[in-house]
Parts: C-alpha cells; sequence; structure tokens
C-alpha cells in the first residue's frame, strides 16, 4: 500500500483551508469591483490640467474665407474651373459644396487638395492642369508606383496649389472674425490661473501668422502653437500626433488635457491622443456623427459648461 505522507492534509484541515480561501477571494474580489468603480468616477471626472484648441473654425471663422480661396486657387494656378461652375459657385456665396468640405475639414494641405481636385474631375468636369493626372477617388491603387516623374509632378501640383490658397487667403485674413464666445473663453480659461492654454491647427504656420494677425487679443493667451507643418508633427488629423505633441510642449498627459475641435477628424485625434474631446460642429454637420468621438457636443463656445470637468468657468 501507498504510504501516506506526513504533511498530507486531512478532510478537516482541507474544508478550514478552503472556507478560508473563498473567504479571502470573495473579499479581493469585493475590492476589485471597488477599485473598478472608482477607477469610473475618475474617469468620468478626470482632472483637467491643460486646454487645447483647434484653429480653423473652432477659434476663428476662417472658413468661408477658406472655401473662396480653394475656388479661386484653380485659375491661380492655370487651371481655372468652367464659366458655368464658377458662376453656381458665386451665386452659393463662393462656398464649397457640403459633400466636399465635411471631408476636408480639419485635413492639412497635402491631404485635402488630392481630394479637392479629384471631386473637381468628378463633378465639375474639370479639365486639370497640362498632364492630365488622375485625382478622382482611388487613384492612388491606379497609378504606376515605379513612375517616380509622375509622384514628383503630383507633389509639385499639390505644393503649387496649397501655396496659391495661402496667399489668397492671406489677402483676405483682414476680414477673419472670432468664432461665436471663442475670446470670450480664451480669456475666461486664461484667469482660471492654472491651465495652460495650446492652439493644434492643420494649418501651416505661414498661414496661421497671417491668420493671427488681428487677433493678438486672443492669441496672447496662448504658450504653444503648433501647426500642421511642424517636424514632430508626422502624421495630420485624424491621427493624434498634433495633439500629443501639443501636450507634451504644455508638459501635461493627454488624458488631462480638453481639446475643442469643430471637424469630425480633428475630434478622432483628440480621442485617439486620449484627451477629453469637446466637439464645437460646424452648422451643417450632423451631430450624431460626432457622438462616438467626442466626450462633449456643443453648438458654440458659449454654451461650455467647465463644472462638468472641474474647471470654474461657465459660458452659459
Amino acid at each position: 500500500s501507498v504510504k501516506e505522507r506526513d504533511d498530507a492534509i486531512c478532510p478537516s484541515q482541507f474544508i478550514i483551508w478552503h472556507e478560508t480561501t473563498l473567504c479571502c477571494a470573495t473579499e479581493l474580489h469585493r475590492l476589485s469591483n471597488i477599485a473598478f468603480i472608482m477607477s469610473l468616477s475618475t474617469k468620468t471626472t478626470p482632472q483637467i490640467k491643460a486646454v487645447i484648441f483647434d484653429l480653423d473654425g473652432t477659434l476663428l471663422d476662417t472658413e468661408s474665407l477658406s472655401c473662396r480661396s480653394v475656388i479661386d486657387a484653380f485659375e491661380l494656378t492655370n487651371a481655372p474651373l468652367k464659366p458655368a461652375i464658377r458662376s453656381q459657385l458665386k451665386q452659393d456665396g463662393d462656398l464649397l459644396p457640403w459633400e466636399l468640405k465635411q471631408r476636408i475639414l480639419g485635413l492639412r494641405g497635402s491631404e485635402w487638395v488630392p481630394i479637392t481636385l479629384g471631386y473637381a474631375q468628378e463633378k465639375w468636369d474639370w479639365v486639370g492642369h497640362e498632364n492630365g493626372l488622375d485625382w478622382r477617388d482611388g487613384w492612388q491603387s491606379r497609378r504606376n508606383n515605379k513612375d517616380t516623374q509622375e509622384s514628383e509632378t503630383r507633389k509639385r501640383i499639390i505644393n503649387t496649389f496649397i501655396e496659391a490658397w495661402e496667399r489668397r487667403l492671406g489677402s483676405l485674413c483682414e476680414q477673419v472674425v472670432a468664432c461665436p464666445g471663442a475670446l470670450e473663453l480664451v480669456r475666461a480659461l486664461s484667469e482660471h490661473g492654472d491651465l495652460p492654454l495650446a492652439v493644434a491647427t492643420s494649418s501651416r504656420s505661414e498661414g496661421v501668422r497671417k491668420k493671427r494677425i488681428k487677433h493678438e487679443e486672443m492669441f496672447q493667451f496662448f504658450e504653444h502653437v503648433v501647426t500642421g507643418d511642424d517636424k514632430n508633427v508626422r502624421n495630420g488629423k485624424p491621427a493624434p500626433d498634433i495633439f500629443l505633441e501639443a501636450a507634451r510642449r504644455l508638459n501635461v498627459h493627454p488624458s488631462e488635457c480638453i481639446v475643442f475641435e469643430d471637424s469630425l477628424q480633428g475630434a478622432i485625434a483628440g480621442k485617439a491622443a486620449g484627451c477629453v474631446t469637446i466637439a464645437v460642429p460646424d452648422k451643417r454637420m450632423e451631430k450624431e456623427a460626432f457622438i462616438d468621438h467626442s466626450d462633449h457636443v456643443i453648438p458654440s463656445m458659449w454654451h461650455f459648461e467647465g463644472k462638468k470637468w472641474g474647471i470654474d468657468v461657465d459660458m452659459s
């Protein structure tokens, strides 16, 4: 027969050990539940230590002037739209069609220019530049990747269009006005005392320089302005790069930052960075589109209620 081990657990000992283990496990489970509930509470009301603003359409109402500049850039790059199309756009207030505008909101020039040129070819029967390149949706998969000359030509066309757009927009900058409640909110947050502020915009630095000329009253409150052509911003919105860089410069963890954004691409970028994201959409945007990509949606800066985020600023 097998000899019993001296250290074997007898049935009564096993029952006591088993009940003690269950008791400990139950207590651990109870404590873990409490910790989980506390973590949810913490996530619901994060401690905000900094605020980051998008620029175009969020702080400054540049969107109508931007549309006009995009339309004019076709002629400025010697590839004008057909007279009938140009006339129709003029009747519409020199605004881009909303189906195009909502696709390019928040993107960098290198990203929105190809989309715009493709739209012009598809919807406006735009002939294009002298080389006749195809910019319609999906052109990336149809091009010859081995043709380095084509790639260089596309880059040149994109950069030339961006430069023409920026020049035209720069000439209109004196007409740029602040978005409703923007200056007032920025000033109120700055008076809070311990909330550093930054701007994170897809616009290039030269464009920002021109746009802010008549708005130094607002820009004096910002510690940093991060632009789309910043060397530390590798990818444009909806990638989180620009908000991560802004948080880094403010020396604040992204989860402790509020981001204000008017575009869906920007809201996605804010959430991807881990920031508390408040959307202030264009009135033509479907608000439902922002529900899954922001923490709160407000009609304008006048509707910001800081107490929801532990900030003693109430604009309403």
